[in-house]
């Protein structure tokens, strides 16, 4: 290979662009070995007996892998889930102008079209493939059946390769990702050679005349048991324009299908007829459609979005490291000490014997490897021995190893809570709960910036087939989609927002609980935590405080009956001078006057304020 050459720049002629598609196939290939030695760890895929029979374990022996690797990869995986599937609507949208603008029918409509049947998928494809790998790519692709002409796919580490010294995925020369057909779907690709979108049947006869290829470690029994061959989408750019073709390297000698212009969806209006013109063409053809005229644009940028694990100092991307990487030395090492402890438990456990003389030669001719029965004579006096068993302080040593991890990978409420000793307090646990909770926020804001991109560049395709009339909506919604607003996931406030309001309102609840407000705190706080509940639990509280109110009401009215009969009563005694006696009209009836001028006052003041 030419280091120096530049013909391929621009070029579409596959003679010029063969080493190019030869060093990303040898890409694929390192990057398929390494996706096969990372699940072998991941899994712990050891056959022990086939270990015992080479010899590298003993028949007394056993191995007890450890899957630290896959704990912590499906430890991590919750908050990414809650992030993509707690909230109800996908995106949240905002006016670049106004503000005020309200964009809660758009965001469902635009939900709809994005989370598609399935789309939870190939998400959850790639979330594991980052958090094993150190990145993982979702790619965009074109699909009519969908409700926004849009899908999204998760590209498997071994089958997407680019130049490892690569730190900008979109300044890359060319990337190519694996596909895999049954010859089949192969030969049902290449039609009937009319068209440029079908495969080259020439080519594809040169693929399929060899054995399909092997998709990992197989048993000689399994050799027959295959039917995929490996194909190669390739893409690169001619003019600026991103150009796909279809190769197979090890088999053809020219494209299988020839580079053509990318295009994912996305589509610009054309300049439309002026008034006279289309009253010309009203008298020559009647107008069929209302549809404005548009054209398929073809994409600048790879439809490729990079979902990286962690960010460090080290941009490029070949480099990046997951769990796989971080972890295996440690499940090594915690298998290891493990599988000889219970090995040396296992041995420990048995019994031994030994003849008890000091006369080296005594074992002429001496019958070995005896077992023992009850109820047997024995002809020798013998020594019963037993192996030491483990000392307890290893599983502590494991235990150590373990605590440690969770601290590496964050997960200190699992280090605090597992921890054996008795002077855990409710306040450290509470601190372990706080702290992983803002962890749990702190890891997913990284996915929040790919997942912006992914779901901006999916927003902005829909938006150019709504507008030029390919994707029918509601005239609300048009005008909608005719406006100029930003987009960013809904976990960023639904989910990352949510968990901080919800952590300060619990804390805030000693303070609320006895003041007026508490009602509508509480409801409040049950509404952000318990979104589907909450309804149940506010009308229970809406409820009691009717029937609380109707009994307060029920008290007042037969209070004030009792009040108004009191009145009456004392406003009669003040007019009966005669029912007093000498004392009485001396001390009390003064005193009941007095009292009955109040009363008669307050009735004409409610009167008048009846009136």
């Amino acid at each position: 290979m030419d280091r120096n050459n530049t013909d391929y720049i621009d070029a579409t002629e596959y003679k010029k662009l063969e080493d190019k598609l030869k060093v990303l196939k040898t890409v694929l290939d390192d990057n398929t070995n390494k996706v096969e030695a990372g699940r072998k760890l991941r899994y712990a895929d050891i056959d022990i007996e086939a270990e015992r029979e080479a010899g590298r374990l003993q028949p007394d022996e056993l191995y007890v892998p450890q899957h630290i690797i896959d704990t912590n990869i499906r430890r991590e995986q919750s908050p990414y889930v809650q992030y993509i599937t707690q909230s109800p609507r996908a995106i949240i949208l905002a006016d670049k102008i106004d503000l005020t603008i309200d964009y809660a029918l758009l965001e469902r409509d635009l939900s709809e079209k994005i989370r598609y049947e399935g789309y939870q998928l190939p998400m959850f494809a790639n979330i594991d493939g980052f958090q094993s790998n150190g990145y993982g790519v979702m790619e965009i692709i074109y699909d009519k059946d969908k409700p926004g002409n849009i899908a999204i796919e998760a590209v498997q580490f071994g089958d997407f390769s680019f130049i490892s010294d690569t730190k900008d995925l979109q300044l890359v020369e060319m990337v190519a990702r694996t596909y895999y057909f049954t010859r089949t779907r192969l030969v049902k690709l290449c039609g009937d050679g009319t068209q440029t979108t079908q495969f080259n049947r020439e080519q594809v006869d040169r693929v399929i005349a060899r054995d399909p290829d092997n998709m990992g470690p197989q048993e000689a029994s399994d050799c027959k048991d295959k039917s995929l061959y490996k194909i190669y989408k390739v893409m690169f750019r001619v003019g600026g324009i991103v150009q796909v073709a279809w190769c197979c390297p090890d088999s053809c000698d020219d494209w299988i299908r020839i580079p053509q212009p990318l295009f994912i969806g996305r589509r610009k209006l054309l300049p439309q007829p002026t008034p006279q013109m289309i009253g010309l063409q009203q008298m020559v053809v009647p107008q069929q459609s209302q549809v404005p005229q548009s054209a398929d644009v073809y994409e600048t940028a790879f439809p490729y979005i990079l979902f990286p694990y962690l960010i460090s100092e080290n941009d490029t991307i070949s480099q990046s490291k997951g769990r796989v990487f971080l972890d295996q030395d440690l499940q090594e090492a915690v298998s290891s000490l493990m599988s000889s402890t219970v090995t040396q438990a296992r041995r420990a456990a048995g019994l031994y014997f030994s003849k008890d003389v000091s006369d080296p030669n005594d074992e002429l001719l001496m019958q070995k490897n005896i077992f023992f029965r009850s109820g047997c004579i024995i002809n020798s006096k013998v020594t019963q021995f037993h192996l030491d068993a483990p000392d307890p302080s290893m599983f502590s040593s494991i235990q150590m190893l373990v605590t440690a991890n969770m601290n590496e990978t964050s997960q200190v409420n699992f280090a605090a809570n597992n921890r054996r000793d008795s002077r855990k307090t409710a306040k450290e646990i509470e601190t372990s709960e706080n702290q992983q909770q803002q962890l749990s926020t702190v890891q997913v804001v990284l996915f929040s910036i790919a997942l912006t991109q992914l779901y901006r560049t999916m927003v902005e395709i829909i938006r150019s087939s709504v507008l030029t009339g390919v994707i029918k909506v509601n005239p609300i919604l048009q005008q909608l989609y005719a406006r100029e607003f930003t987009v960013k996931p809904s976990g960023d406030t639904d989910v990352l927002e949510k968990q901080k309001l919800i952590q300060q309102m619990t804390n805030a609840w000693p303070v609320v609980q006895n003041t007026p407000a508490a009602q509508m705190f509480l409801s409040d706080l049950l509404e952000l935590m318990f979104p589907d509940r909450a309804a149940k639990y506010i009308d229970a509280f809406t409820k009691a405080n009717q029937q609380q109110q109707s009994q307060q009401a029920q008290q007042m009215q037969q209070f004030m009956q009792m009040a108004q009969s009191m009145a009456a009563g004392i406003i009669h005694l003040s007019k009966e001078t005669e029912m007093f006696s000498d004392m009485g009209k001396l001390h009390a009836l003064p005193v009941v006057k007095q009292a009955a001028a109040q009363l008669e006052q307050l009735q004409k003041q409610l009167t008048n304020g009846k009136q």
